[in-house]
């Protein structure tokens, strides 16, 4: 028969976890299909509404075989057509407008506020400009085929997101005065409306990124509210009971107990003092034999205590051994990777390996400091070219600055040599470009400069961040200190070890970290090594 191991608490918030987290997934999943499906309708309501008011024009123009209007008004600039009629008048030539030309005018109109703008567009026009496009092609076709009323898409134009909509045109008989090639009934051509969607789809944008903020904020709330319930109910008054009982087993006999929680708790409480007080009457017959005991219990103690120092030792000496479960589940996720088809699939497989490379960087940080301070970091000081190592590690790192939108730049000053453990200084320089990348905005440079003076060789990495106060250019450099300031993006700003592993580094090898403000905006991280023999 299976059996689920592990806590109380482990197994009660991975069983809320996987309820509540589905479910109310599905919820606001439902609700964001629902909010996207209600903007294109209302987009597609608004295309229909527009459309009949222009036809509605169209065939009062038309009824009314066409209009006049005055030449030098600014309605009639800028919509001539294929042909036209001149009327001379005491007001001044009045030239005749027709529904083609009229829906010209009105879609100039609403071009220049930026509204939206719509053509017309026919099989056979007298008016070149009126020669449908792809889309309107295919809205023809369809409405000659099919039967269809209306056709729509999404396109950009001008790098600029439209949606498109076109209805069909009829040929009735105020269309056969000057289109005589046509026949009353037929789809004539189409008019289409490019309506700018770019405020539609930034809305949905804002409303998914709410919606997961509520849904996520939801979940946690949820889970946090159970949790509570749960500790201060079952979790606090165990842990009361553990308490006791691990007192009343190093000799700590209660006089009175109280558990809290609930009434049956109570009376497991009551019924633990009961078995303490006959433990306590049993303790007073053998006194002498604990007094006797007292010596070898001591001793234990200390075997304890040098057992304890024994298992940090053993742990840092090993903790390479507990990355290889992480390896491993790297190598499964590639594989995967590699042979998983499926979009959404692989978007789950791409979020997976993005935690999992924070969770080796954090794995590595941590044991790093750990051995570091242990003193159980098998340094290898060699004669090794900085320079040589800066520009391979830039060139390595350059193409991840560019999906960031960031730009790299190093000017070799030629060969430096020093004394140094290469693959700790590697990481190192590592750690203060990916700390430059994190805080950069997008478009920014960072810069890597050597130079040598003093006995020492200074490396100096630019970014152009939001800087750093002046109070805390200290206090950085300190395990679990992360800087006030939030990274480009709102990211994470890590764990606070960083930093300080890339100090202790520096300082096994005789040399200082330090940060400055960058002239141009952001901060610059120094650190430099003696030419010579580490101390």
């Amino acid at each position: 028969m299976f059996r689920f191991k592990g806590s109380l608490q482990f197994k009660f918030v991975s069983a809320i976890i996987c309820i509540v987290v589905p479910l109310l997934g599905i919820i606001f999943l439902w609700q964001g299909v629902a909010e996207e499906r209600q903007a294109w309708s209302q987009v597609v309501n608004q295309a229909r509404v527009l459309t009949r008011q222009i036809i509605l024009t169209r065939q009062w123009v038309s009824d009314s075989q066409g209009i006049f209007i005055r030449q030098d008004a600014a309605g009639a600039h800028g919509g001539g057509g294929f042909y036209s009629d001149l009327l001379p008048t005491q007001r001044g030539t009045l030239q005749r407008f027709t529904p083609s030309m009229v829906t010209k005018q009105l879609s100039l109109y609403s071009y220049r506020q930026n509204l939206y703008r719509f053509r017309l567009a026919g099989l056979s026009p007298m008016n070149p400009e009126n020669t449908p496009d792809e889309f309107e092609l295919a809205a023809i076709k369809q409405f000659a085929e099919a039967g269809s009323e209306e056709y729509y898409s999404l396109a950009d134009h001008d790098g600029e997101t439209v949606f498109q909509y076109s209805a069909p045109l009829y040929v009735d008989a105020t269309c056969l005065s000057c289109h005589k090639n046509y026949t009353s009934g037929t789809v004539s051509g189409c008019l289409s409306i490019y309506l700018p969607v770019q405020h539609v789809l930034d809305s949905l944008s804002h409303s998914k990124l709410q919606l997961f903020s509520s849904a996520l904020a939801l979940i946690v709330l949820t889970v946090l509210t159970l949790y509570f319930l749960v500790r201060h109910l079952v979790l606090r008054p165990l842990g009361t009971l553990e308490s006791v009982a691990d007192g009343i087993s190093r000799g700590r006999f209660p006089g009175e107990i109280r558990i809290g929680g609930s009434d049956e708790m109570e009376r497991v409480g009551q019924a633990l003092r009961v078995m303490s007080d006959k433990l306590e009457e049993g303790r007073s017959r053998l006194e002498e034999k604990v007094q006797s005991a007292t010596s070898e219990l001591a001793q234990a103690n200390e075997e304890l205590k040098t057992l304890d120092r024994l298992k940090t030792d053993f742990l840092s000496t090993m903790s390479h051994e507990l990355r290889s479960p992480l390896t491993s589940i790297r190598g499964g996720l590639d594989y995967l990777r590699r042979t998983e088809t499926a979009s959404d699939r692989q978007d789950y497989l791409h979020i997976m390996d993005k935690n999992l490379r924070r969770l080796v960087h954090l794995v590595t940080d941590i044991f790093d400091i750990t051995r570091i301070e242990a003193d159980k970091v098998p340094w290898r000081f060699l004669p090794a070219d900085l320079s040589e190592l800066v520009g391979e590690i830039v060139e390595i790192m350059t193409l991840q600055a560019q999906e960031q939108g960031l730009r790299m730049h190093f000017l070799s000053p030629g060969p430096m040599q020093a004394v140094m453990d290469v693959e700790r200084i590697e990481q190192v320089i590592v750690n203060l470009a990916d700390n430059a990348m994190k805080y950069s905005p997008r478009g920014g440079t960072i810069s890597f400069a050597l130079s040598s003076r003093d006995g020492e060789i200074r490396v100096q990495v630019s970014d152009q961040g939001p800087g750093i106060p002046l109070e805390d250019r200290e206090a950085i450099f300190r395990k679990f200190h992360t800087a006030p300031s939030s990274g480009r993006g709102g990211k994470p700003g890590g764990t606070g070890l960083g930093l300080a592993i890339c100090s202790q580094i520096v300082r096994a090898h005789g040399g200082r970290i330090w940060v400055e403000d960058n002239a141009g905006g952001g901060s610059i991280f120094t650190f430099s090594l003696p030419t010579g023999e580490p101390l």
